[in-house]
């Protein structure tokens, strides 16, 4: 079955960096902050991505090898199930998937926006939760599945991110004991990312575009 023409677009927006996992992690940060400063509203998903991808990046450029098939995969993974459904949603198109449910709430969203702009950006913060739910506990789980806990154990200290640019931008790190459990992957999201990005993106907008442009400059990438 040839693959579906949003995926294809997906991959191609990685040019020559698709086969070489390291320069790929920082297009894809580059790719995701894109996405959000085309629509903050309806792409809140890309922008917080972003910033956790650079770190992907940053991680697996100073491990030189180490864990790089396990935090490749992931990021390669997240890339072509969300980019191609964030495409199918621009182009307004139906999602498939297990991310449909999110891209149905981001589509009502958008549809919102043109009379009741706090109703958008509710249904739009209900779609964040939902996109973020599916991908700990279905697009990276199988990756996560095939490590053993010495493994788990020292991937741990790089399960973590700045939101930001800034070398002493907030820092954001798992405090779960087991990364491999998706339940407690996702309660970090649920307790301390999410609102997080919440006050950034909600209450400091202007900074948080301005930081999202310049790790898009940052990764060399322009506008999708």
């Amino acid at each position: 079955m040839p693959d579906a023409p949003e995926l294809v677009r997906a991959r191609a927006l990685l040019g020559d960096t698709l086969g070489d996992p390291v320069p790929r992690a920082r297009r894809i940060a580059g790719l995701y902050a894109a996405l959000y400063l085309e629509d903050p509203l309806l792409h809140q998903w890309g922008g917080l991505a972003a910033f956790v991808a650079r770190h992907v990046h940053l991680a697996m450029e100073a491990a030189n090898g180490a864990f790089e098939r396990f935090t490749a995969q992931g990021n390669l993974d997240i890339y072509e199930a969300t980019m191609p459904a964030f495409l199918r949603l621009r182009a307004r198109r139906p999602a498939t998937g297990p991310l449909a449910a999110g891209m149905d709430l981001l589509a009502q969203a958008d549809a919102l926006a043109r009379d009741d702009l706090d109703a958008a950006v509710q249904v739009a913060d209900r779609a964040l939760v939902a996109l973020a739910r599916v991908e700990q506990e279905e697009i990276v789980q199988p990756a996560y599945d095939l490590l053993g806990g010495v493994q788990a154990t020292t991937l741990r200290p790089l399960m973590r991110f700045r939101l930001g640019m800034a070398d002493d931008a907030p820092l954001y790190a798992f405090d779960g004991d087991d990364g491999r459990d998706p339940a407690q992957r996702v309660a970090w999201a649920m307790d301390e990312v999410l609102p997080a990005w919440r006050r950034f993106h909600g209450g400091r907008p202007d900074l948080c575009r301005a930081e999202l442009d310049r790790l898009r400059r940052w990764a060399g990438v322009g506008l999708i």
